[in-house]
């Protein structure tokens, strides 16, 4: 198994499926949501293309993914759709960010790291610009379940 950005990844000979390698994760997820007009949905992306490489050199998987009012997405009955729970405008997105670590050690070193990197002050000072205002960026860390 070699180790690569904070997961461990078997290499895909040695797979039952040779098509797909298996991805083992960290055991700690932060988990962010945002939102932003759809006007921003470019400049955010590569913000966003931006901030993932950096992670990337200090071996965080991050993945982002963004959400409108207007997907055609029909939930089954008895559930609900996230943009009508979120309430999200028909000139907004939601953004949802995932950042797998190897562990909450590995999270407070990125972090601290984070804190003293001025390039990522300065994307996350245009990211603050972009982002829909009086709404709160909502975030937090999630363990994963031993199974």
């Amino acid at each position: 198994m070699e180790q690569k950005f904070g997961t461990k990844i078997k290499n895909a000979a040695e797979t039952k499926n040779p098509i797909t390698a298996e991805i083992e994760t960290g055991s700690y997820m932060d988990l962010s949501f945002s939102r932003a007009p759809k006007r921003n949905h470019d400049a955010l992306a590569q913000i966003g293309k931006q901030y993932v490489q950096w992670l990337k050199k200090h071996e965080v998987r991050t993945e982002i993914y963004h959400l409108s009012s207007t997907t055609n997405e029909v939930p089954p009955e008895g559930v609900e759709s996230i943009a009508k729970t979120l309430s999200i405008a028909e000139d907004e997105e939601v953004w949802v960010a995932l950042q797998f670590y190897r562990d909450r050690a590995h999270t407070e070193e990125v972090r601290s790291k984070m804190m003293q990197d001025e390039s990522v002050g300065k994307l996350m000072k245009e990211f603050d610009g972009l982002v829909t205002q009086g709404k709160s960026l909502i975030t937090d860390g999630f363990s994963r379940l031993k199974a």
